[in-house]
């Protein structure tokens, strides 16, 4: 696959996923949050956010720019510092997550703290039994095998 074609191939599933979210937005939320509760507003400003970031993205696509963010569709190289212990993951819409396969939900808990996040930076994560450290050490925009990631 030449490289112009995968760049295309790239912008046309983030505009894809900007018309979901600014088409199908509330039908998601009432889908995976249905409850208007502080969670839920956290999920919606994030997805502005997304979208917000989407577009400048879009505009001015470059690989450097598309890999040096954590996306939906996005491969991420993660050490998690504490044991010296690599994993990798793509960040997935929620029907398509597939622990399996490692692909989480970008609703997940980590999923959620990682949207966004940049290459070659440390972030503190919270899960159930505390804080985690972790360095994003690669990112990289794969979008999976699927057709439409948000279909």
């Amino acid at each position: 696959m030449n490289h112009s074609f995968m760049h295309q191939d790239a912008k046309s599933r983030l505009v894809d996923q900007l018309t979901y979210f600014d088409e199908e937005k509330i039908n998601f939320l009432h889908q995976y949050l249905p409850e208007h509760n502080q969670k839920r507003r956290l999920v919606e400003k994030t997805l502005s956010d997304y979208s917000f970031f989407l577009k400048k993205l879009i505009n001015n696509l470059n690989e450097e720019d598309l890999n040096a963010r954590a996306l939906i569709g996005s491969e991420l190289e993660l050490r998690f510092l504490e044991d010296d212990c690599s994993e990798t993951f793509t960040i997935v819409f929620p029907h398509h997550a597939d622990p399996g396969r490692n692909r989480i939900s970008f609703l997940s808990p980590i999923g959620f703290q990682l949207l966004m996040t940049q290459s070659n930076q440390t972030y503190q994560l919270d899960i159930p039994s505390g804080e985690m450290s972790v360095k994003v050490e690669g990112i990289k925009f794969v979008h999976c095998d699927d057709k439409n990631e948000n279909e």
